[in-house]
């Protein structure tokens, strides 16, 4: 007699005591699908589902699913990082790209190392992907910190952007389940003659179908790898002089991949004794020059990045320790744990390490600004260690 009315769905969190929205829903499996996503996101504490009706002027408030976080069950299931900086995806291609791949690494991280994998391996080898989908809301919680990201950057709908990574996501995997469907009729991937793969794959698919079936089978021949370390030396192996631009360039973005794993840079780096040291090491290896009696020697495999990076056929790899080098440089954790006292001539000197023979600053504009951020923290610890928080606090402002 009244009518149906109009139904909506709101996905609310809860961080640090404070609820928030999340995203409103016209369809109820997706608003549910976006709050279970939410309990496996870093700093959630609760999530629930409230359905709107509006019934003959009347607004009826119903809620349809609330759950807290178990902190005994948090662990090995949350984030390790935010979407910031995630590319609009637009297609396949673009999700498998450089920069998604990037923001894959920081917000599955925990995972992948765990995995020992890398995302490219997620990307394109169906048994890892579902070894994913079965963690629960994992994957589901990366898809909507993305579109929460997009969201606010862009403007978008949160769940319209959602569903669409959704599809991007199934179109990419489907391709790899399909290659491990057709396996025999697939070409065999030869390490010892990438031109022939190249060249065989190329004839199977076409030029625009060569880059995802290249690195599906790549990821096939990686599982033989074990650690992360040990697939970097596969990759190297196949990185020779003789490397065509194509075949090289796709071999850079999955070393890229490891590169963007810190336990993985920290083990190849050897067992420094201080934070100081490993930057320093680690600069003078991109720079190819020699950085004196070493007090851990740093893994040949990264070495050979380093000196792939210099010739310019390891750009991607560059682009991701020059990174890693300005996130900690930039960070809080002091250059050497057992002498604070040292840190402002310690940062003096990494300044002298991060520039090369021409005088150029290593990492450019924004290693300068992440090493005067790392300066202007250590003058305001002096500041206040003597008292003078007022001054202390005017230099942030300045």
């Amino acid at each position: 007699m009244f009518g149906t009315g109009s139904v909506s769905y709101e996905v609310q969190s809860r961080r640090e005591g404070r609820w928030r929205i999340e995203g409103a829903y016209t369809d109820q499996e997706a608003a549910l699908s976006a709050a279970r996503s939410q309990l496996a996101a870093s700093g959630v504490e609760e999530a629930k589902v409230v359905k709107f009706r509006t019934v003959a002027g009347l607004s009826l408030e119903t809620v349809i699913l609330h759950k807290s976080v178990p902190q005994t069950q948090r662990q090995g299931l949350t984030l390790g990082g935010t979407a910031e900086g995630a590319p609009f995806c637009r297609t396949p291609d673009d999700l498998r790209g450089f920069e998604s791949r990037v923001v894959i690494g920081r917000l599955l991280r925990p995972y992948l190392d765990a995995q020992r994998i890398t995302p490219t391996e997620l990307l394109h080898s169906w048994p890892l992907f579902r070894r994913l989908e079965e963690q629960g809301a994992l994957l589901g919680a990366a898809i909507h910190a993305v579109a929460r990201h997009h969201a606010d950057v862009h403007g978008v709908s949160h769940a319209a952007r959602a569903r669409d990574l959704r599809q991007m996501v199934e179109a990419v995997v489907g391709a790899a389940r399909d290659a491990l469907a057709d396996r025999r009729r697939l070409p065999r991937f030869d390490a010892a003659d990438l031109p022939g793969t190249s060249a065989l794959i190329e004839e199977a698919v076409g030029p625009a179908g060569h880059d995802a079936l290249f690195l599906i089978l790549l990821s096939q021949h990686l599982e033989a790898g074990g650690p992360l370390s040990g697939k970097l030396d596969l990759l190297l192996a196949m990185m020779g002089d003789d490397a065509a631009p194509r075949p090289l360039a796709l071999l850079d973005g999955v070393v890229a991949d490891i590169m963007g794993s810190a336990d993985t840079v920290k083990e190849l780096l050897g067992a420094q004794p201080s934070l100081h040291a490993g930057l320093c090491v680690l600069a003078d290896a991109l720079f190819d020059r020699d950085s004196g009696p070493p007090s851990a020697p740093m893994a040949a495999s990264l070495r050979r990045v380093c000196r792939l990076a210099l010739e310019g056929r390891a750009p991607q790899s560059r682009a991701v320790l020059l990174e890693r080098l300005r996130q900690s440089v930039a960070g809080d954790q002091p250059l050497d744990r057992r002498d604070a006292k040292a840190e402002a001539v310690l940062a003096h000197d990494l300044a002298d390490r991060l520039r090369g023979a021409d005088g150029a600053l290593l990492g450019g504009a924004a290693m300068e600004k992440a090493l005067d951020r790392r300066l202007l923290r250590h003058r305001q610890s002096v500041l206040r260690a003597q008292g003078m928080h007022d001054i202390a606090d005017r230099l942030s402002g300045r």
